[in-house]
């Protein structure tokens, strides 16, 4: 079954995903990790917080929408594409915890593509490929921190 996209469609799954994204972050950040760890996962969380306000804005009103520059590139390490998906409870470690967002922040991405693609040449297509971008410097960075913290170490 196909999901007909209408713009209230895409701005409300947008903001739900967010809003799940930010208090997975939030959460995460609350754990018995490093500072290094924890300002990581507070800053994720912030950047989330900041995309759910847009979506809320947009559903408000959608000529509200602010574009980000998507010129920049944001580099794919692609060091989580290939892991096995894990599935995070109480007693995941930080390893986990980074494969599971690193995986997340591409699925985020990749839905973000799609919509940038059906709405091209729209606001909502630019704000979409915007936050498409800032998806993939997320996976950017946790991709980054499992290279230096836990590959590191293998």
């Amino acid at each position: 079954m196909t999901i007909e996209w209408t713009i209230e469609k895409a701005l409300m799954k947008g903001a739900e995903m967010e809003i799940e994204a930010y208090n997975f972050y939030r959460e995460q950040a609350e754990k018995d990790f490093t500072s290094g760890s924890k300002k990581l996962l507070t800053e994720l969380a912030a950047d989330e917080k900041e995309h759910l306000e847009k979506f809320q804005k947009a559903l408000k009103n959608p000529s509200s929408i602010k574009i980000n520059d998507v010129n920049e590139k944001v580099p794919d390490l692609e060091l989580t594409d290939h892991l096995l998906k894990v599935s995070l409870d109480s007693e995941s470690n930080y390893q986990q915890i980074l494969i599971y967002a690193a995986q997340k922040e591409k699925r985020a991405h990749d839905f973000y593509i799609q919509l940038a693609i059906k709405y091209k040449g729209t606001l909502l297509g630019e704000m979409v490929a915007s936050f498409a971008n800032d998806e993939l410097r997320h996976k950017y960075k946790l991709e980054k921190e499992y290279d230096e913290v836990i590959l590191r170490w293998m």
